[in-house]
Parts: structure tokens; C-alpha cells; sequence
């Protein structure tokens, strides 16, 4: 019998913990959205018992507060660049549910945000590529360009630090070591639409050893390689380069970038078309931190006579002194269509 009232006591405990759940939706803005400030959080919640409260966070700060309602609608303002936004009701019970997101305020915000375009719902997205087995890494001067003295390597799922509980961390050394990790997605010949969207955090050591952080996003297609490279170039010229396959040659840009503040995350988003009728392909549109760029240069591509895919890669370049430094990457996400 004590057994019997003691599974009678665990059924009724699990019976009034899930009645005490709270579901909290956040209708808008979505997870990983760009906004202009002022922007409008809408959400609703539900439970077994009435709404009390709610509570609106951004970065820790509380900045939002309403009574018993099942719905808000909230007129918030925060600064250009990333921010953590914590929704959260309260029940009666005293039980409380929660909708934690990343947003970026961009300084011109509309649309997909700073220019970029929102994604067609048929778009193919790509989560979590810092998480995916296949990275592949090389050295030589061949593959990276570099000197090939020097040690690389990369390790998955690193925490702290990290923004989901999983980033990926780089690590290079070696005078003028240049090391690359790339991640191929397979083939997708038909897409024409890149937006790139990645987060990166260096180390203290990366302010003196670091020349170039190299991003790049490519698609290859009957042969042809559209490398659709990407750097801030630190050391030389302190502006972003893009690359231009058909002669091998990174050319500059007017967008400054002397490097990145190390011990924070860096948000980097670019926008990105190829056009496998002509040969081309475009950058359009380059947003660093919420900081949009219209970039708007084509170049060509080249045929290397390489079987259709398309990925990511990223690589770090190091100094003649050749003191190692780290990179890591995280919520690293392709949307193509």
C-alpha cells in the first residue's frame, strides 16, 4: 500500500509541475533578426493558471515590465550592435516561462536588416556549421598560401567561451603561418543567394600576431570556382579585401578593419550573389557588428575543373614573429536560395 501512495505522490507531483509550465511565444522579433531601435517585441503566453507578470531583458537589464496579460506588445530601444533579449511570464503559481534570443540593431534596420535581404521561405539554411563533423584543415603553402612553418589546429564544441555552449576554436603559429579549415555542404548548383552569418572571438595574443582574418564563403559549379574570399586585411592596409579568382589578387575595399577588440564576440554578416551564366559573382553588402557596408564589387571566376559544391572556410594568417593566437566561431549560419 505505501508503495501505491508513493507512486500516487510521484503522478501527482508530475501532474501539477507540468500544469505549473508557462509557454511563452515571442511573435516578433525573431531569434538571429536584424532591428532598427526603436523595435517592437510582441509575445504571448499561456498556462493552467493566470498570467501575473512579465518581464523584458536586454543584456541583463530589465527594460520592460507588465501586469496580468496574456499578451504584450513592447516599444524598446537598445544600441547599434548584438544584444541578448530575455523574454519571461509569470503565473499565479509562481512558475515562470522563458524565451531567450539574439537580436543586432543595425544603424538603418528594415527589410532583412542593414541592407540584407530576408530570406524567401524555400530558402536552404545551414545551422551550427562550427558543430558539423567534416572540417577539414591544411597548412602548405599550397593549400593556405603560407610559409607552412608552424603548427594548426582546430577543436569543436568549446566552452567558454561560446554564445550556444558550442563554438569551434582555431588555433595558428608559425612565421607567416597562414592555416585553413574548411566545411563542404555539397552541391547546390541552382542557388544563386548567399547570406553568411557568423560570430568570431580572438585572443589577446591575436593584437600582435594576427595579419589577416580570412572568411570565406564559396559555390563551385560545372568547374568553375566562385571563392567568394573575404579578410580584414589588419596589416595590410587596415581595410576589408575581397578576392578575385580569375587573377588570384585580394583587392581592397574603402571599409576600414584594423582587427577585432579581443574577449567579446564580433558579429559578421555578409550578403553575397553568383551568377554561373556569366561567370561572376558579387559582394553586395558587408554588416560588421551592425555597422552596414554596401560593398557592390564582381569579380570572376575561374575554372579549376573541380566537382560541383559549395561551403564555408575560414583562416587565420599569422605575423613574421609567429606567436600563436586563437579564433573561435560560433552560431556560424548560410542561408541560400
Amino acid at each position: 500500500m505505501q508503495r501505491v501512495f508513493s507512486l500516487l505522490a510521484v503522478l501527482l507531483s508530475l501532474s501539477l509541475a507540468a500544469a505549473a509550465s508557462v509557454s511563452v511565444t515571442v511573435t516578433s522579433p525573431s531569434n538571429g533578426s536584424q532591428v532598427s531601435s526603436p523595435f517592437t517585441l510582441t509575445a504571448n503566453a499561456s498556462s493552467h493558471y493566470q498570467i501575473t507578470g512579465w518581464h523584458i531583458y536586454i543584456d541583463g537589464n530589465n527594460v520592460y515590465s507588465a501586469g496580468a496579460t496574456n499578451s504584450i506588445s513592447a516599444n524598446l530601444n537598445a544600441s547599434v550592435g548584438n544584444h541578448q533579449v530575455v523574454t519571461r511570464a509569470w503565473d499565479s503559481s509562481g512558475a515562470y516561462g522563458t524565451v531567450t534570443e539574439e537580436i543586432t540593431v543595425t544603424s538603418n534596420g528594415g527589410g532583412g536588416g542593414g541592407g540584407l535581404p530576408t530570406p524567401p521561405s524555400w530558402a536552404t539554411w545551414f545551422y551550427h556549421i562550427e558543430d558539423r563533423g567534416g572540417w577539414v584543415g591544411c597548412n602548405s603553402p599550397s593549400c593556405s598560401g603560407g610559409s607552412g612553418d608552424g603548427s594548426y589546429w582546430m577543436a569543436q564544441h568549446q566552452n567558454p567561451p561560446s554564445r550556444d555552449g558550442s563554438s569551434g576554436e582555431f588555433y595558428n603559429s608559425g612565421p607567416w603561418e597562414n592555416s585553413l579549415w574548411f566545411q563542404k555542404l555539397g552541391a547546390n548548383d541552382s542557388v544563386s543567394n548567399f547570406l553568411w552569418d557568423f560570430y568570431i572571438y580572438v585572443d589577446d595574443n591575436s593584437q600582435n600576431a594576427a595579419q589577416a582574418l580570412e572568411f570565406d564563403a564559396f559555390q563551385f559549379v560545372g568547374g568553375y570556382n566562385y571563392m567568394i574570399g573575404t579578410e580584414c586585411n589588419i596589416r595590410g592596409g587596415a581595410v576589408w579585401d575581397t578576392w578575385d579568382e580569375a587573377t588570384g589578387h585580394w583587392v581592397h575595399t574603402s571599409i576600414p578593419c584594423s582587427g577585432f577588440s579581443p574577449n567579446t564576440w564580433h558579429h559578421i554578416q555578409w550578403y553575397m550573389t553568383t551568377d554561373t551564366s556569366a561567370h561572376t559573382y558579387t559582394y553586395v553588402t558587408l554588416v560588421v557588428d551592425g555597422d552596414s557596408h554596401p560593398v557592390n564589387v564582381t569579380q570572376s571566376a575561374k575554372n579549376l575543373h573541380w566537382n560541383d559544391n559549395l561551403g564555408v572556410q575560414f583562416q587565420l594568417d599569422d605575423m613574421a614573429n609567429g606567436e600563436g593566437w586563437h579564433e573561435w566561431i560560433d552560431t556560424v549560419t548560410l542561408a541560400i536560395w
